[in-house]
């Protein structure tokens, strides 16, 4: 089961990875942009992956768009300083982000990240939380709670967390097979029990 944990961490760091890639935009937008509805609208009736991962793509880059200049620059360097590994100096950046703007999701999100990344796993429970007061539909916050509890072998939890995550987004192919492994343990656990 060892074998199996860490094939699922490593296939949803995946996805972390992909979120770190993309640039910080400086724009109009946020957690409250009204385009979003549509996006998610689309989303979940997509039955293409390409053209979904395109929506994909245009929420994250809504959800990192911020009014506020100097929020803005911080989000920028403290993914910049994450991507480098330069963690303290991400976690300033990102604390800036949520202290200039703290109703800003991406804010808490990305804190949420870097907090992960160095295993401070309840500290990044309580900036989940706060992503997802600001923005319940954050398919990545819950996939990340997913991976704290997967971490944690809390393995309830986490199947809840992913299957949150894909009824948000269903077109997250690193999270499905994650629930799927995770579902197939449980059905091996359960006949074992049965015996």
């Amino acid at each position: 089961m060892i074998n199996a944990t860490a094939r699922l961490i490593s296939l949803t760091l995946l996805m972390f990875a992909c979120m770190l890639a993309a640039p910080a935009l400086q724009a109009r937008a946020d957690q409250n942009d009204p385009r979003l509805n549509d996006l998610f609208a689309e989303l979940k009736t997509q039955a293409n992956q390409e053209r979904a991962d395109a929506i994909t793509g245009e929420i994250w880059s809504i959800w990192r768009e911020i009014d506020d200049p100097a929020s803005a620059d911080a989000l920028e360097k403290g993914v910049r300083a994450m991507s480098s590994r330069q963690y303290r100096t991400a976690y300033q950046y990102f604390t800036e982000v949520i202290e200039r703007s703290p109703d800003f999701a991406e804010g808490w999100n990305k804190r949420a990240t870097l907090l992960y990344l160095v295993d401070s796993y309840d500290e990044s429970i309580q900036d989940i939380k706060e992503t997802l007061r600001r923005e319940p539909r954050h398919f990545g916050a819950l996939s990340g709670l997913g991976l704290i509890f997967l971490k944690q072998h809390q393995f309830g939890p986490a199947t809840n967390a992913f299957k949150g995550a894909l009824e948000i987004n269903p077109h997250l192919p690193q999270i499905q097979q994650a629930l799927q492994e995770l579902e197939s343990r449980q059905r091996s656990q359960d006949e074992k029990s049965s015996i």
